[in-house]
């Protein structure tokens, strides 16, 4: 019975280890296009953007945030660009927050569940979560 719960112990490491990093960390997003540091304030979690796979405009000058709504943040630099805002931990899934995207200058409901070494990003119209879309981010190590 004693080798049982070793063998267990030794089965269930990696998996404990891999759940406990849960979704504080580094991710990829799935078109290679930037890296998003998640990063825990109190009991809300944020992500900033901290690599990008083009940093710089045609001119060689940071990129911006030339797509948002608002003309006073259009010279805004995107390193460093927080992109998820005050989500919260809840069963294992982190909700209630809402996610940026740079790329059209929008804000959607976001939610988040860590799977292993992938974090599904949902986006959405809603905050229920019905109008949106998935995306898959993956652990940088």
């Amino acid at each position: 019975m004693r080798k049982f719960f070793i063998a267990m112990l030794f089965v269930l490491a990696p998996v404990a280890a891999t759940f406990a990093q849960g979704v504080v960390g580094k991710w990829k997003l799935s078109d290679g296009t930037a890296i998003v540091e998640v990063y825990q304030e109190g009991d809300i979690y944020n992500g900033k953007i901290v690599w990008l796979k083009n940093p710089t405009d045609p001119n060689g000058n940071p990129a911006v945030d030339k797509n948002n709504p608002d003309a006073k943040l259009r010279s805004r630099e995107l390193m460093g660009l927080n992109m998820l805002s005050n989500l919260k931990a809840k069963d294992g899934e982190y909700s209630g927050g809402v996610i940026y995207d740079p790329g059209n200058g929008k804000t959607y409901y976001c939610s988040m569940a860590v799977e292993g070494d992938i974090l599904k990003v949902r986006g959405s119209l809603d905050k229920r979560g019905l109008l949106g879309r998935t995306m898959d981010w993956f652990r940088v190590k």
